[in-house]
Formats: C-alpha cells, sequence, structure tokens
C-alpha cells in the first residue's frame, strides 16, 4: 500500500504535522468517489499505528505485520454491512466501544469510517460525544464524498481535509501504466469525473460495457425503436445507483449542450447528440426531471430510497420520452 502520486504533498503536509503539533483526533477526508480517499486513510492509519516513528509506514515493526495481516487489534473499520446502505447504530457503538478500551499493541487507536454521510440520525448522535471527547490516544479518520449531506454536528467536531483529483495529464499517465491506450483512458475518465481509481475500476470490472447496454437501450427508446416494458426490464437488471447516475449525467450533458457546450466538455461526448437535438429540447422539463434523478440519487447515496424499482424506472423513461418529443416538434417547427 503506498499513497497515490497525486497525495503525496497532502502525505507529506499530514506527516510534518504530526510530528510537529500533532493530528487533530477527527480528521474528515472529502472528495470525489474513486480519487484515493480511503486508500489515504488506510495508508495513514497504519503509519499512525506502527511502532517507529519514520515519515512512513515501516513495514517491518510488529504493528505492520499484523496490519498486513489485517488482524490489528488497535484498527476498526467502520462501514455498511453487506446488503445494506447505512451505518447504523450498532456500528457506532461498536466504534464507541473499541475506543473506550487501551490500545494493545500501538500507543494509539485508529477508526476508519466511511461514508459518514450513510450514518442514520441515531448514529450520528451516538458519534457525537466520541467526536467531542475522544478518549485516550485516538484517531478517527471519516470521509465522505458529499460534504453537503453530513450533518453539521459532525462537520463541526471534525477538522477538513479536502482531497482533489488528478489533472487529466497525470491521471491519463496512471491509467496508462495500468496497461489502456490513451483513447481507452481518456474516454474512462471522462465517464468517471477524472477520477483515476474509478475509472480503473469502471475498466476492469465491465461497468463501461454495462454502461453502453444502458445507454444503447435509452437511444432505442428515444427513437421509438422499443417498447417501454423492454426498456425498463433492461435497466432493472442494473444497479439502481448506477442507473440514476449515468441518467443524470446525460441529462446534465443535454443542458451544457443546449448552452453550447463542445462534445469534449460533455461525459457522453457525441452519444448525447443521437439522443435528441439539444438545441431545440425544453430546459424547463429537463430541468424538472433532472431535479427528480438528483433526489433519487442523493436518497440512494445517503443510504435510504426505499423504491418500487420498475415503476421508478417506468417514470423516468416517460418523463424523458415527452422532452424528447417536445425536441422533435421545435427541430421541425
Amino acid at each position: 500500500m503506498s499513497v497515490q502520486p497525486w497525495h503525496q504533498t497532502v502525505w507529506h503536509e499530514l506527516v510534518r504535522r504530526q510530528q510537529g503539533s500533532g493530528l487533530p483526533h477527527a480528521l474528515l477526508l472529502t472528495g470525489l468517489e474513486g480519487i484515493g480517499k480511503h486508500q489515504l486513510a488506510l495508508y495513514v492509519a497504519q503509519w499512525l499505528l506502527c511502532l517507529r516513528d519514520d515519515a512512513e509506514p515501516c513495514g517491518n515493526c510488529h504493528s505492520c505485520q499484523l496490519w498486513m495481516a489485517g488482524t490489528h487489534p488497535d484498527f476498526l473499520l467502520c462501514q455498511p454491512e453487506e446488503g445494506s446502505r447505512q451505518i447504523r447504530i450498532d456500528a457506532i457503538r461498536k466504534v464507541n466501544d473499541f475506543l473506550a478500551q487501551t490500545p494493545q499493541i500501538s500507543r494509539c487507536q485508529v477508526v476508519s469510517l466511511r461514508p459518514v454521510e450513510v450514518m442514520n440520525t441515531n448514529a450520528a448522535n451516538a458519534l457525537l460525544k466520541t467526536l467531542e471527547e475522544p478518549p485516550g490516544e485516538s484517531f478517527l479518520l471519516l470521509e465522505t464524498e458529499r460534504f453537503g449531506s453530513v450533518l453539521p454536528t459532525i462537520r463541526s467536531r471534525c477538522q477538513r481535509l479536502q482531497l482533489s483529483p488528478p489533472g487529466q495529464a497525470e491521471a491519463l499517465t496512471w491509467l496508462q501504466q495500468h496497461g489502456f491506450s490513451t483513447e481507452v483512458a481518456e474516454q474512462a475518465l471522462r465517464m468517471n469525473h477524472r477520477a483515476p481509481l474509478k475509472a480503473l475500476d469502471w475498466l476492469t470490472r465491465e461497468q463501461g460495457t454495462q454502461q453502453q447496454r444502458w445507454f444503447e437501450l435509452l437511444r432505442q427508446w428515444s427513437l421509438g425503436q422499443i417498447a417501454l416494458q423492454t426498456v425498463a426490464e433492461g435497466w432493472n437488471k442494473l444497479e439502481l445507483l448506477d442507473v440514476t447516475s449515468w441518467f443524470y449525467s446525460v441529462l446534465s450533458d443535454c443542458l451544457k449542450a443546449k448552452l453550447g457546450a463542445s462534445p469534449t466538455q460533455l461525459v457522453f461526448a457525441d452519444q448525447v447528440f443521437q439522443l435528441l437535438s439539444c438545441a431545440t429540447l425544453n430546459p424547463a422539463k429537463l430541468i424538472t426531471l433532472q431535479h427528480k434523478v438528483q433526489a433519487v440519487l442523493g436518497q440512494l447515496l445517503s443510504g435510504g430510497g426505499n423504491y418500487n424499482k420498475q415503476l421508478l424506472l417506468e417514470s423516468l423513461l416517460l418523463d424523458w420520452q415527452q422532452i424528447v418529443q417536445d425536441s422533435h416538434r421545435g427541430e421541425y417547427a
């Protein structure tokens, strides 16, 4: 494990602070999904637990050996359980109980909690006292992709560490070093908001292929070549979070194209012009649908949203159909 090249400056600043006045007990790492927040948090955790006072984890001491074996008794990872999108109060109680103990191997204890915004209200309230009065020598490394969705009471008790994605050239080089061509790497970065780790996952887990199938169904629906039920059933086989995220990007692209943006400025590039004539679309209806998708997406990202998936997808597709029909009417008016 190591720090990504684009986080080296942040890493050196953390080392300098720890060796000086010390790090705060609660750090809130914020930034886009897929830029390496969790990787950095884990590296910081290993370093804090290391028994040597070096500027990086030594990898050889007893603490580092336990870390690499995944059995360090002074580290706790708190995240949604499998099959759930929320962090519930029982998980936070485990965090509080863990921090109430004394370190067994290292000089401190470290908790990694991610993502902060999916804690429900009871869980967040249970964490507040620990954030206010952290017991002993302990560190909480919290992560979020949506800083604005984190409760103000949580935000005010943490020190924020804003992490930025790398520049286009650096991200492109990083993907090329993983064996991808320039053209493929550029497409992956464009589809994933320039987040290199997310782009790599998109390439290696065939998410790009799924996205292409999703878009093809949307294209056929836009041209009237396929039935509503067929499209909705095809989308229903995909993760709802992926579907709504891709659809939101398409809607954003349409608005940008309406304002004259070039394909290079769009996530779906030339593909969005296959769907409708952006110059003639109804912006009010497009914005209304975008807000609707954004609300669904927000619920899903916060761990909520008990939707009837099939009905929701059919509703979104019918709203989109109305926008396409308005666009065609404007084109031939």
